[in-house]
């Protein structure tokens, strides 16, 4: 009997899967690893999503049509309140400091069915919820995403196998690896492993394309994340000698000798920066004023604070010697 349960659920599952792939069913498809492993109650979700998405399309279509036929504020503010998710990132951000467990379900479940990567910080920040069922979703969707970029890069990687000689195919590779260290999904040594691969690649197109500033910018950043300090610093004084009037260098200097607890370091980079006229961002100016803030302070007997790095001189070149910057 439960055998015959299971094949009947399964076959269901598989009919509506056939209907969402030729957009029958409205829903997203995410929704159906709960329907295949959740018998009954996944298919009554699936269900229930259906019917709420099939009357939200009415609603804005009816709405939209009011639209052209009525140029009333009214209106046009029902239309602004049709917005979805993208508008409900505060909001939800604030439902997961707030006591408010049906707020948090229900934007997490909007959030699922949108796109979950452009919420990829939120989702991070919710698996830690108190919220069971919050964590849950967060959880469910942070997977998807995951074995998304797993496909993603397992495609990628056979035909570079196949096709070795196509940079296209490396660049694709570089913009996923990209995209998916910026996401927040990659942690501990997959995280590392995977960095390893784009600092590999990155040197690769730096060497390909030695007149492009970004690619030296984002070696170095890479091997800085890697603790790989030589090779780091390297690029970022090839960067300053390159692209002396560019920003990127001096300010990665800065972080550099930061790691090194080196302030005689910093110092000198903001002195450069100084000398060199060099053009801040936003960014950039928040920066500088942030370490020239740190080098003013004062200790009580009216001398600058001397950091434990900077006393052993850690993060200094060949020789001894500050960057040359």
């Amino acid at each position: 009997m439960l055998e015959l349960f299971l094949i009947i659920h399964l076959l269901i599952c598989l009919l509506l899967y056939v209907l969402m792939r030729i957009h029958i069913l409205r829903c997203s498809r995410m929704i159906m690893p709960l329907a295949v492993f959740v018998p009954v109650w996944g298919i009554g979700t699936l269900l229930v999503l259906e019917i709420r998405a099939r009357g939200k399309g009415e609603i804005r279509e009816e709405v939209g049509i009011e639209k052209l036929l009525n140029n009333d504020e009214v209106y046009r503010s029902i239309l602004m309140e049709e917005d979805t998710t993208e508008d409900r990132v505060v909001p939800l951000e604030e439902a997961l400091l707030i006591n408010a467990p049906s707020m948090r379900r229900e934007l997490m479940l909007d959030i699922m069915y949108d796109d979950p990567e452009k919420y990829s910080d939120q989702l991070l920040s919710a698996r830690t919820n108190d919220d069971t069922e919050v964590v849950h979703y967060a959880v469910t969707a942070l997977a998807q995403m995951q074995t998304r970029y797993d496909v993603q890069f397992q495609e990628l990687e056979r035909e570079m196998v196949r096709r070795p000689e196509d940079l296209r195919l490396t660049e694709d590779y570089l913009s996923l690896l990209k995209r998916y260290l910026g996401s927040g999904l990659a942690e501990g040594n997959n995280r590392r492993i995977r960095l390893r691969r784009y600092a590999a690649l990155l040197k690769e197109k730096a060497g390909r394309e030695p007149d492009s500033v970004s690619w030296r910018y984002a070696l170095a950043e890479a091997e800085l994340e890697l603790g790989e300090y030589e090779a780091a610093r390297e690029d970022m004084e090839q960067i300053i000698r390159q692209w002396p009037a560019e920003e990127s260098g001096y300010l990665l200097l800065i972080d550099y000798f930061a790691q090194m607890r080196d302030r005689d370091g910093i110092d000198a980079v903001l002195a450069e920066i100084q000398k060199q006229q060099v053009y801040l961002s936003a960014a950039g100016r928040e920066k500088v004023q942030f370490w020239n803030g740190a080098g003013a302070s004062e200790t009580g007997d009216g001398t600058r604070p001397r950091t434990e790095g900077g006393a052993r001189g850690a993060g200094t070149g060949k020789g001894g010697h500050h960057a040359e910057v």
